[in-house]
């Protein structure tokens, strides 16, 4: 049977309830802005309503959050006022949110760190597909546990987007639907192909 990922699209702007604990209130009281501090509660109170407002977590070694004594596997990203939170009960997974902000040169910057293929599309189709690309790269990188760094150069192209191979493990790739001006990813560790549903 395919696994399945549940991703749930939040907007960080609708009310919510504050049901962080301790740790987190004060990763949230050391952000700047009072927008990234809005931001970052109401997509971490997400998450805990998702689970349970008890979920403890515990960081990996690159940051990434795991669920102590649970088995289901989590990963939380956030994008401008959006925030997307995957879970599975089988593998380990990552999902990133990306927004395809104007301004950027995105030519350049997948010149920089994309192969050099991958490139050329950003340099063709512009910050869309720069967006989705990094997107995808993000969420293998995510379901690793790993740094950023060492997943751009992953090739992700293609329609739909192949399996890639990060750190000697296989990783099946989706895109998932994101708001108006979004790319949106996820990965699942292992080549099997899964399904998404989306709440």
């Amino acid at each position: 049977m395919s696994a399945v990922v549940d991703v749930w699209l939040v907007d960080t702007r609708a009310p919510f309830v504050s049901t962080l604990d301790a740790q987190e209130r004060r990763r949230r009281d050391a952000l700047r802005s009072p927008d990234d501090r809005r931001r970052f509660d109401a997509a971490h109170s997400a998450l805990r309503r998702v689970l349970t407002p008890g979920a403890r977590f515990v960081r990996g070694a690159n940051g990434k959050p795991h669920l102590l004594g649970e088995p289901l596997q989590v990963n939380l990203s956030h994008a401008g006022e959006w925030a997307a939170i995957a879970v599975t009960d089988t593998r380990p997974v990552g999902v990133d949110l990306q927004d395809a902000v104007a301004g950027l040169d995105p030519a350049a910057l997948a010149r920089r760190f994309f192969p050099p293929a991958e490139a050329d599309l950003v340099a063709a189709h512009g910050a869309e597909v720069f967006a989705l690309l990094w997107a995808r790269k993000e969420a293998v990188v995510k379901a690793a546990g790993d740094r950023l760094t060492r997943g751009l150069l992953l090739p992700v192209a293609g329609d739909p987007p192949p399996p890639v191979t990060h750190a000697g493990v296989r990783y099946a790739l989706a895109d998932l639907a994101a708001p108006e001006g979004f790319r949106a990813a996820v990965a699942l560790a292992g080549p099997e192909p899964f399904s998404i549903r989306t709440h």
